[in-house]
């Protein structure tokens, strides 16, 4: 891999393991967005390396709020069974669709979340942490439908979408809705992990590099598919990417904890509101640019 490029998926890491740290999204949501407009790497395999990351975000976020005591699984742990179930069809529905609208909707999606605390920002509103509703069994469960599949489906980290949904469903306080997505993301993103390692086991790579899809592969006659493969299989190409990204998103994910724990839940909130317009427009632009060169006829 070039020296250049293994510099800029350091950059990403740490970027996406800061704000996943601070915030409890996980560093995917920054890190796919950078490395397919910088980089243009093969979907599938970014998909793969960033949920690998994920996995060392959330992990050493759990870490850093642990020694701070600030754990709690109250809840996570009714969110925890719905995620790691969709989490895995998300993944499965990677492998066999478009996921572009998806992309469209999840941006859109990012900006309504984003509008509404900026809203409530300027009116002064927060959640006192006896204000939170009681998080029913159907809302965590709704909550962690979400998180999964969208994690599996986009590569991206849960918490992006379970952090506002908490906030708006449970009037959970920004800080313990990071917690409780922490604490959820760790076995989710194991677990999507997983999965999406075990699509890509044995899956061949052109020529370029690029992974072979199932729907390619039945396009094609399997003769023909195995001449342009190379000796080596999808998921070696995406453990490259992840070991260029984990280490830096480790030290970025325990900065952004840290700095979580030391700053007022309004400044996190505020990190929030800002952020996420910028990951709504990175996570559409790719699509966006598509529709736009596309012919017209």
């Amino acid at each position: 891999m070039d020296p250049q490029i293994v510099i800029e998926y350091m950059a990403f890491g740490l970027f996406g393991g800061m704000i996943g740290g601070l915030l409890g999204i996980g560093g995917s949501v920054g890190i796919i967005p950078l490395a397919t407009i910088f980089i243009s790497p093969d979907k599938q395999q970014l998909q793969c390396a960033a949920m690998l990351c994920n996995v060392a975000v959330a992990a050493t976020a759990y870490r850093r709020y642990l020694k701070a005591g600030k754990i709690e699984w109250t809840f996570a742990r009714r969110i925890v069974p719905a995620a790691l179930l969709f989490v895995l069809l998300g993944v499965a529905a990677s492998t066999v669709i478009d996921a572009s609208n998806f992309r469209v909707m999840f941006a859109a999606f990012l900006l309504i979340v984003a509008l509404r605390e900026f809203r409530l920002l300027a009116m002064g509103s927060e959640h006192a942490p006896d204000d939170a509703r009681e998080l029913s069994p159907a809302r965590g469960a709704g909550i962690g439908t979400i998180m999964g599949f969208l994690s599996g489906l986009l590569g991206i980290g849960g918490g992006v979408v379970g952090v506002p949904l908490m906030r708006a469903w449970a009037r959970i306080p920004m800080k313990r809705a990071v917690v409780t997505s922490v604490c959820t993301m760790v076995p989710l993103s194991i677990v999507g992990a997983a999965m999406k390692s075990i699509t890509l086991w044995n899956t061949p790579v052109d020529a370029h590099g690029a992974t072979i899809t199932a729907a390619a592969a039945a396009a094609e006659s399997s003769t023909a598919v195995s001449a342009t493969a190379s000796p080596d299989n999808a998921l070696i190409h995406a453990l490259f990417i992840a070991a260029c990204l984990i280490p830096t998103a480790m030290i970025g994910s325990w900065t952004g904890a840290t700095i979580n724990v030391r700053v007022t839940g309004k400044a996190v909130r505020w990190v929030l509101a800002t952020y996420l317009p910028i990951a709504a427009a990175w996570m559409a632009w790719p699509v966006i640019s598509q529709w736009m060169s596309a012919p017209t006829h």
